[in-house]
């Protein structure tokens, strides 16, 4: 199913004449399928798959795709973070609205709210970047039209992903010492 659902926004990406801007929020929909829902009828683990989705959506219209074919890069997402708010009902529709919310250097941040009609179900923010062989490739050159400073003002969240991260670089040091 995951597979078609990509397939289908390809296909969406391919009719769509829209000038291409990677600050503009890209949006999709799903129908939640018996195949989306526990028997506890919740879609909750399915919402990072909905959110993969979105950011390949998202990638399909704002991705170097000659740089990402010829330098063979790969697209990494280095972490998610996922807020739950309530579970989707089966066979209704939901929204994944993505939004390239920072980049720096090294990552390109995007915040994602899955909706079902006007109720927010979840919030996931994303954070990844493209990789030629160990390399690193810079966001700005990942996306077409990205400018060299975020014309926006960095969200808190930024800074509390970095801090947990220096956390739990922390405690993993600290695991793989005592072992």
């Amino acid at each position: 199913m995951h597979k078609l659902r990509q397939l289908k926004l390809f296909l969406l990406y391919l009719l769509d004449k829209k000038p291409r801007d990677p600050l503009r929020p890209v949006v999709c929909r799903f129908y939640i399928t018996p195949f989306d829902v526990e028997l506890t009828r919740a879609v909750s683990h399915a919402y990072l798959a909905f959110s993969g989705l979105g950011k390949w959506y998202w990638s399909f219209n704002n991705v170097n795709w000659r740089g990402l074919m010829k330098g063979r890069w790969t697209a990494l997402t280095h972490s998610d973070l996922i807020h739950y708010r309530r579970a989707v009902k089966l066979f209704t529709v939901i929204e994944v609205t993505t939004t390239l919310i920072w980049w720096d250097e090294k990552m390109a941040y995007v915040e994602q709210r899955i909706t079902q009609g006007d109720k927010v179900s979840a919030i996931v923010y994303s954070r990844g970047t493209f990789f030629a062989g160990k390399e690193r490739i810079s966001p700005r050159l990942g996306a077409v039209g990205l400018p060299v400073v975020p014309p926006m003002a960095k969200p808190g969240i930024i800074d509390i992903w970095s801090a947990t991260d220096s956390y739990v670089h922390q405690v993993l040091s600290q695991a793989a010492s005592s072992t």
